[in-house]
């Protein structure tokens, strides 16, 4: 297939350079609608994708998705990230990867990553670009299309490999854009007092305190709507859980809840307290403990004498219960999130 670029390709690529070159306007790549609406049609996706990979949890964080449910990112980052056998193998390339010239269809096919995550969100043919600054990935974007649609190709390649470098420079203005927003908690805190908010079914969230009324007026609205979310989890599951790196526990009081920022006790303590707290099995809790102290699966298998992958199922079923999608939110509500609901 020929990858010459038509007239309405160079027209909507340089529509898309232009929105890439603006300051972002949201805190990913997808959150600009306008953006990943661009994308979509000129790449004729079905699906586009984008998370970045964290280096020191070995786990993708910041999973996004248009074109599917959000049940999709969901999905992945708490589970089927660790069953992808596609991007260990893209990961490391600097170049647009068909997927197919990764893993070959027959091989994917036989997968459980196949068969039980894209296939029933009808996603089975794509391609990846990692993007990266020197030798840091700054994220990435994935490219599907559905099934009955003619297979992506050396076109693909061809506006990805035009696009990377517009690409790069957006991701790069993000994260600078999203470590700014997560600094707003820190400066809302005047004289030790940390941001406190209340939650009933008949208002929602509130703010407690002074920090926190600072707070929602310092952040950007999809900041806010994620603090909002998170809270609306965190009170229907009466845990702690993380928004932006700080930790969240839960206090209820009658019909209202008080949600407070936490940065103080450790909740580690012996493998049976994290049982009764969280409702883990005996294994469950003795992944979290050494995954708290610091441990690595590797570490973690070869300390309890399980497979890699036996740990690896430990914390996907932990992740669950915790409300977490990844390892370090795990430990940081391991660390920061109080004993129990009861007690947070």
């Amino acid at each position: 297939m020929s990858h010459a670029l038509t007239l309405a390709d160079s027209r909507q690529l340089m529509r898309i350079t232009q929105r890439l070159c603006r300051a972002p306007q949201a805190d990913s790549l997808l959150g600009d609608q306008g953006l990943a609406h661009d994308l979509m049609r000129l790449f004729h996706a079905d699906f586009i994708g984008t998370t970045r990979w964290n280096s020191r949890q070995r786990a993708f964080d910041d999973a996004v998705c248009v074109g599917r449910d959000a049940e999709m990112a969901r999905q992945y980052a708490l589970h089927f990230q660790f069953e992808d056998p596609i991007s260990p193998k893209a990961r490391h390339r600097r170049q647009p990867s068909l997927i197919h010239s990764v893993v070959p269809r027959r091989e994917l096919e036989r997968t459980s990553y196949y068969q039980d995550f894209l296939r029933p969100f009808r996603t089975v043919d794509g391609i990846d670009l990692y993007l990266y600054q020197g030798a840091r990935n700054v994220g990435d974007l994935r490219i599907w299309r559905g099934p009955s649609r003619r297979p992506l190709g050396e076109r693909e390649v061809a506006l990805l490999t035009l696009l990377r470098p517009y690409l790069v420079t957006a991701m790069l203005d993000i994260a600078r854009t999203s470590t700014s927003a997560e600094g707003q908690l820190v400066q809302g805190v005047e004289d030790g007092a940390w941001p406190r908010f209340t939650h009933a079914a008949s208002r929602g969230m509130q703010p407690a305190n002074v920090a926190a009324e600072r707070l929602l007026d310092r952040l950007p609205a999809v900041a806010e709507q994620q603090l909002r979310a998170r809270v609306e989890r965190a009170v229907r599951a009466g845990r702690p859980t993380i928004w932006n790196q700080y930790t969240l526990s839960v206090t209820h009081d009658g019909g209202a809840a008080l949600i407070r920022f936490v940065p103080g006790e450790s909740v580690t303590g012996q493998s049976r307290d994290l049982e009764r707290a969280y409702g883990l099995t005996p294994r469950e809790a003795d992944v979290c403990k050494l995954l708290a102290e610091g441990r690595t699966d590797d570490q973690i298998a070869r300390e309890l004498h399980l497979s890699y992958w036996t740990v690896r199922t430990h914390l996907r079923k932990a992740f669950l219960k915790f409300d977490v999608s990844n390892r370090g939110e795990l430990a940081r509500v391991l660390m920061f999130g109080g004993r129990s609901s009861s007690t947070a």
